[in-house]
């Protein structure tokens, strides 16, 4: 049985490969986690070493006002978002900081300064340590993440002060940044939830034009085909806000997908397969990358929520609640590898440069050879846990014993001791 599912997951990774045709996805891949500043520090390295492992280059998460100023205005507590920073920038993942969500003593009544002092601070605090993404609020279309959506509210209490104070901290650093709104769901104009076309066309007739680099969509369709028109189709119907940006005269701002997804549970309650959501992730990132328009496509999540099969909200992930891969995991690596990263991010594929595993897939044992350097050679499995590490000789051919690893899909993250370059590649171990 373990046999035919690694020929099955084989067999699934050559076909899409045919299908793909090679372009440049690698500035605009990464993984959206929510829930990540309720972790713990073990959970969130767990997360962003696989999301860096597996090629995310963007890595989106809460900078919540809730969390840093819980109790008053005067209060401060940074620690909690430190620790995530610190642990995605130490992957070199670059991160996408969702400033938002009010605290208790705050709502839509309180004065903006506070909002201000808020984004001016996170701004001085993290800009220095390479955050240099900021998406203003998530979702605030929806009455899940704002009380009561108002447009005119959103432009006047979250995106000029929030704008305002976020380059206002960049330019006393000296620091290039780029300003999203807040990501739209998909959702009907009703009296409570404002669609993402009413609600993008609100921003710019109530004055926010000037406070953005770039429109935030979540162009979420599940459990449609994103490639089939149909009216809820929020996936392609993403081209209607940007005939709304071209129209106010937006045309050189790009739309930011920062969150999309399908959720693998209950197909009587919309859910996909996971056969199906491997392959609507790849027609999605396909379709994206045609429009000239778009930038960054972000994927929720990385990791399943929880494990309610009838919740869809539990499901998104590229992996299970136990880190147990989909087959979206592997479509999204496949995806990751069909570019050229450029040389100051990373050095994919390697085997181009002269390095070689030999016996690939493997059964006992395989073999390096090709490396330019001694080189210092680490065995990860998809979930980021490392399960063997050694220093190899560029004089020699190393041959790696892997029998006691299960079988399963493997990354292999070979830095050059010289020169810290760093190199992935792909290893499949069968039984």
């Amino acid at each position: 049985m373990i046999k035919f599912k690694i020929v099955l997951m084989c067999h699934i990774i050559i076909t899409i490969q045919s299908i793909l045709v090679a372009q440049p996805f690698c500035d605009r891949m990464g993984i959206s986690n929510g829930w990540m500043l309720n972790m713990n520090d073990s959970e969130v390295d767990q997360i962003t070493s696989a999301c860096a492992l597996n090629k995310a280059l963007y890595f989106r998460t809460d900078f919540a006002w809730s969390d840093v100023q819980w109790n008053n205005s005067t209060s401060w507590d940074w620690s909690n978002i430190d620790r995530i920073v610190s642990s995605a920038t130490q992957k070199d993942l670059e991160l996408i900081a969702i400033v938002d969500y009010f605290p208790p003593w705050a709502n839509t009544e309180t004065d903006t300064v506070f909002w201000y002092n808020f984004v001016y601070n996170a701004g001085l605090r993290y800009i220095p340590q390479g955050v240099v993404v900021w998406e203003l609020w998530n979702e605030p279309n929806i009455s899940n993440f704002w009380p009561s959506p108002n447009v005119k509210d959103y432009v006047e209490l979250v995106m000029k002060p929030g704008s305002n104070a976020i380059r206002a901290a960049a330019a006393s650093l000296g620091v290039d940044i780029t300003v999203i709104s807040g990501g739209l769901a998909p959702a009907a104009t009703d009296g409570t939830n404002i669609s993402q076309v009413d609600f993008l066309a609100g921003i710019y007739s109530n004055g926010g034009k000037n406070y953005l680099d770039g429109v935030g969509q979540h162009p979420y369709c599940w459990p449609l085909d994103p490639s089939i028109p149909d009216t809820y189709n929020w996936f392609l119907n993403t081209q209607q806000l940007r005939e709304i940006m071209l129209s106010n005269g937006d045309s050189d701002k790009r739309i930011w997908g920062t969150e999309f997804g399908w959720p693998t549970h209950d197909p009587q309650n919309n859910g996909v397969s996971e056969t199906l959501q491997a392959e609507y992730l790849s027609s999605a990132y396909e379709i994206w990358e045609e429009w000239n328009w778009t930038g960054p496509l972000i994927w929720y999540a990385y990791n399943n929520a929880g494990s309610d099969f009838s919740n869809p909200e539990d499901n998104f992930g590229l992996v299970d609640e136990n880190f147990n891969p989909k087959l979206a995991l592997e479509t999204f690596q496949l995806i990751a590898n069909q570019c050229t990263f450029a040389t100051n991010i990373m050095d994919i594929f390697r085997e181009r440069k002269g390095i070689r595993l030999l016996q690939n897939p493997v059964i006992d044992k395989f073999s390096i050879t090709g490396l330019e350097a001694d080189s210092h050679v680490q065995i990860f499995d998809t979930r980021g846990v490392l399960f063997k590490e050694l220093l190899v000789s560029s004089k020699s051919r190393a041959d790696i014993d892997v029998h006691s690893l299960p079988p399963g899909c493997y990354l292999l993250l070979v830095t050059n001791i010289g020169t810290s370059n760093k190199s992935f590649l792909k290893l499949l171990k069968t039984d």
